[in-house]
């Protein structure tokens, strides 16, 4: 009797025996191939092989012939079972991405950055004026079509640019992850100035699309003949900590929703704990873009204010482009020595109900010495949807110099 319960209990280290090997060799698999069907054909045999012969040696001398064939292959079949079923919803099953289609109008440009790049063009209206827009969208890794900016703007005069970033839209993906990054963002950036031909352009940035403008203005401010930042990001996250650069209604919103997609908090943990090639192998692409896709558009854009929720269903959108290029946020050197000597002039738009604290674009004002700031009353954070008018009209004012630091 005691030689059997001794059995039994040796099961169970077993088991565990068998989820480690098995989860380790999911995770060397994945680094060695990049793919996860692979990683999951090595993984399965390697658990119920390891619990399979782990049992059969804890039941050889105490059990009947019958139990010491088909009990340690029932306990493998079980565990790969336990194992297998909330793995596969975590891995697999999200929901679809909903995919920007490409119009008459969509064009690409590859850059010398390796970056294949869409893009539309919408061209002067009158009389053409020499400095050419380009349109920087949020996210990162969250398009934005199409922008109430470029017919206002082609009306002015200016040839308008809109582009994808590298990761998002109908720009092309990055096979390694950790690529997506601030400094490759920016040299895209000036890749597609380079691309139209302009020595000089302006810019107008929305969200993280603003923190990418200044980052930009900080490396390259000799080719900006002036910027907008709407709703900017922060100039430098590290100064931010402990989610700071939030109000307490955007960050209880945001966390709210966070939790509802566990694929997405697998994904960051995965980056942090085995890589972040791992970590794309297991959860690719089209894995985890609709989740992230449902992520953004459950949030509150107007948190803590009264009034109707503004949520806009986005499209298009990248989920490793946002994930790996936030990471970056935090290593990446201090802009703002070499901003404060910048004589660029810059629009700085908020929203008075921006899920966004008000010191994050009221820095902008401060650190930038020919800044314009102008809040908007009941804007939150997509002022482009909430009040499109207003912004128009303030962003084509500055552009036609009738409003100056």
């Amino acid at each position: 009797m005691r030689a059997k319960a001794a059995a039994g209990l040796l099961i169970v280290p077993a088991v565990l025996a068998g989820l480690v090997a098995g989860l380790g060799a999911l995770w060397a698999a994945a680094a060695a191939s990049g793919n996860r069907y692979v990683a999951l054909a090595v993984a399965a045999p390697a658990l119920t092989g390891l619990v399979w012969w782990l049992c059969r040696l804890a039941l050889r001398r105490v059990a009947g012939l019958q139990v010491r064939r088909w009990a340690p292959i029932a306990v493998a079949v079980v565990e790969l079972a336990v194992v297998a079923v909330p793995l596969a919803g975590l891995l697999f099953g999200g929901p679809p991405n909903r995919p920007i289609a490409a119009g008459p109008g969509t064009r690409y440009w590859d850059l010398p950055t390796g970056s294949r790049i869409a893009y539309t063009r919408t061209p002067a209206q009158g009389e053409r004026r020499d400095t050419p827009v380009i349109l920087v969208h949020g996210g990162p890794g969250a398009p934005d079509e199409p922008s109430p900016l470029a017919p206002a703007l082609a009306a002015a005069g200016f040839d308008v640019y809109a582009y994808h970033q590298v990761g998002a839209g109908l720009s092309s993906r990055l096979s390694d992850v950790r690529g997506y990054t601030v400094a490759r963002h920016v040299a895209d950036l000036d890749a597609v100035r380079a691309a139209i031909g302009a020595d000089r352009v302006v810019l107008a940035g929305a969200s993280w699309g603003g923190q990418l403008v200044a980052t930009y203005l900080a490396a390259h401010p000799d080719r900006v003949a002036r910027a907008v930042v709407a709703s900017p990001g922060t100039m430098w996250l590290p100064a931010f900590p402990d989610n700071r650069h939030m109000t307490e209604g955007g960050l209880r919103d945001q966390n709210r929703a966070l939790w509802d997609h566990p694929r997405l908090l697998l994904a960051h943990v995965l980056v942090e704990v085995a890589g972040p090639r791992v970590a794309h192998a297991l959860l690719p692409d089209d894995a985890v873009d609709g989740d992230f896709e449902s992520l953004v558009g459950e949030f509150d854009m107007r948190a803590g204010c009264p009034g109707r929720l503004l949520r806009v269903p986005p499209s298009g959108s990248g989920f490793w482009a946002n994930a790996m290029t936030g990471r970056d946020m935090h290593r990446v050197a201090d802009p703002r020595p070499a901003l404060r000597r910048i004589a660029v002039p810059v629009l700085v738009l908020r929203g008075s109900c921006d899920y966004v604290a008000p010191e994050v674009a009221r820095e902008y004002a401060g650190v930038l010495p020919n800044a314009v700031f102008r809040e908007i009353d009941g804007s939150g954070h997509d002022i482009a949807h909430d009040r499109p008018g207003r912004y128009r009209e303030l962003v084509t004012a500055f552009l036609r110099g009738q409003i100056t630091p």
